[in-house]
C-alpha cells in the first residue's frame, strides 16, 4: 500500500509540475531613455518606439505629433498594426513598412466617445473597453461598426488587457479575466495578488505583480511563482520565446524555457 501510494504522489506530481516556468540570461544591454524595443517578428525585423514615433529598423517610421502621444501599440499583427491615442480616441491601423491603411476617430462613432484600451481580434476586428459603459466590445475597424452582441460587462477599473487572437485576457484591479471571441466569460479570479502587468507566452500568460513574475498556466488555471534574478522591473514583455526586463537603465533579455 505504501509503495502504491508513493507511485500515485510521484506521477500527479510530475503531472502537476511540468512546463515550469524558468529564464536563462543572455544579453544585458544598456538602453537610452525614451527609446523602447516593443516586438520582433517572424523574420527578426525589430520594432521600437520612441517617444511618438514607432519604427522598423533603421529605414522605416511613422509618427502623427497631431493626435498627441502614443497610449498604446498593437504588434501581434504586423501587416495590420495597431496604434491608439487615447487622447484623441483614434486608431491608426498601419501595414508591414508603417504605410496608414486606415483610422478611426471613435468621436465620429454613435455611443463610442470614451474608448480607453484597444487590442488586435481576430480578422479585421478589435476589442475596446468602452468606460462610459465599463464594458467590452468587439470593433470591425473596416466597416467602421460594432459587432452585434459581443460586450462583456467588467468589474474594477481596467489594467491591463491582451488578445490571442482565440481569447482576451482582462486584468483589472478586482479581477483576471479570460474571455472567448463571442465576450463570453469562461473563466474568472480575483486579483489578490495585485497584478499590474499581462503578457502572453504561448498557449499561457506571466504576470507582474511587484517585482515578481508570475506564471499562469492556462490548462490547470493555477498561478507558479517563477524563480528568477531579483531586479526593479520597470517594465517586461514577452516577444516569441524571449522575455525582456527594463530594470532602471538595461535591458535584460531571457531565453525562456520550460520543465
Amino acid at each position: 500500500m505504501r509503495l502504491k501510494f508513493l507511485f500515485f504522489f510521484v506521477f500527479f506530481n510530475a503531472i502537476y509540475s511540468q512546463n515550469n516556468i524558468y529564464f536563462e540570461k543572455i544579453d544585458k544591454v544598456k538602453i537610452y531613455k525614451d527609446y523602447k524595443l516593443i516586438n520582433i517578428d517572424n523574420f527578426n525585423n525589430k520594432y521600437f518606439q520612441r517617444g511618438n514615433q514607432i519604427s522598423k529598423e533603421k529605414n522605416l517610421t511613422f509618427s502623427d505629433l497631431s493626435l498627441g502621444n502614443i497610449s498604446s501599440i498593437d504588434l501581434n499583427d504586423p501587416m495590420k498594426i495597431k496604434i491608439w491615442y487615447s487622447d484623441y480616441n483614434n486608431l491608426i491601423v498601419l501595414d508591414n513598412y508603417l504605410n496608414e491603411i486606415t483610422r478611426i476617430n471613435f468621436n465620429d462613432i454613435l455611443f463610442a466617445n470614451n474608448i480607453s484600451h484597444i487590442s488586435t481580434a481576430n480578422e479585421n476586428n478589435v476589442w475596446v473597453f468602452d468606460e462610459t459603459g465599463m464594458k467590452i466590445k468587439k470593433f470591425d475597424f473596416f466597416n467602421r461598426v460594432f459587432i452585434d452582441n459581443v460586450e462583456t460587462k467588467i468589474d474594477g477599473t481596467l489594467i491591463d488587457f491582451q488578445s490571442d487572437y482565440n481569447y482576451l485576457w482582462v486584468l483589472t484591479d478586482e479581477f483576471f479575466y479570460k474571455i472567448n471571441y463571442n465576450g463570453s466569460i469562461i473563466y474568472r479570479s480575483e486579483n489578490n495578488y495585485r497584478f499590474s502587468k499581462i503578457s502572453l507566452f504561448r498557449n499561457d500568460i506571466i504576470l507582474l505583480k511587484n517585482n515578481q513574475l508570475v506564471h499562469f498556466k492556462n490548462g490547470d488555471e493555477i498561478f507558479v511563482n517563477i524563480i528568477h534574478e531579483k531586479l526593479f522591473i520597470k517594465d517586461f514583455s514577452v516577444i516569441n520565446e524571449t522575455l525582456y526586463i527594463y530594470d532602471e537603465d538595461y535591458l535584460n533579455k531571457y531565453l525562456i524555457l520550460t520543465y
